[in-house]
């Protein structure tokens, strides 16, 4: 989450705690008889024509709406964000600001890694993984690949991201998976 969602967050939910002791210390005073003449001071007048009047049950659904998109809204801002979008390149100054599309550069690593004898499938993303950005590549590998290769290559592809991205602060993580069925042609064999 970032800064500002964390410390509204905090901050409506002191004002929320705070109400709710305040209605709670005063429903208590009031059932056991604290706050003297509480019955004979409390009036509502008109409170109770209210759910007669014509408008009432739009009012109320209006009402039901928008609590219901306040909460949602207020539940898709609290998502977990993995992804980074643009990151800020090293050179960047007063004069002028460097920056890269890192899904992208990780995207295009993954395509490179793909093209390696063995591997069916590669893709790459650069996420933020608890506070640290990482550059996650993911590889598909057919059963009979060299994994000594494929190392080299997951290696190879990282390094050069690295390089791409400039970022001394950027981790590496390499997923490889194991396809179900081979699919390289083997000579002899009837496809």
């Amino acid at each position: 989450m970032r800064r500002g969602l964390i410390a509204f967050d905090r901050f409506a939910g002191l004002i929320i705690a705070v109400v709710l002791i305040a209605a709670g210390a005063a429903a208590l005073g009031w059932r056991y008889d604290q706050i003297p003449d509480a019955g004979n001071r409390l009036e509502i007048a008109g409170l109770t024509d209210l759910p007669q009047m014509s408008w009432w049950p739009w009012a109320t659904g209006a009402g039901g709406v928008l609590l219901v998109v306040l909460g949602l809204t207020w539940l898709a801002r609290h998502l977990p964000r993995r992804g980074t979008g643009q990151l800020r390149l090293a050179g960047s100054d007063d004069t002028g600001r460097l920056t890269t599309d890192a899904n992208s550069a990780a995207a295009t690593a993954g395509k490179v890694l793909a093209q390696t004898p063995g591997v069916r499938d590669g893709s790459g993303r650069v996420v933020l993984d608890r506070g640290q950005l990482v550059a996650e590549l993911t590889a598909t590998l057919e059963p009979g690949a060299d994994l000594d290769a494929v190392r080299a290559a997951a290696e190879l592809a990282s390094s050069e991201l690295g390089q791409v991205i400039g970022r001394d602060d950027l981790y590496h993580r390499v997923e490889l998976r194991v396809a179900r069925g081979d699919k390289t042609p083997t000579a002899g064999r009837v496809q």
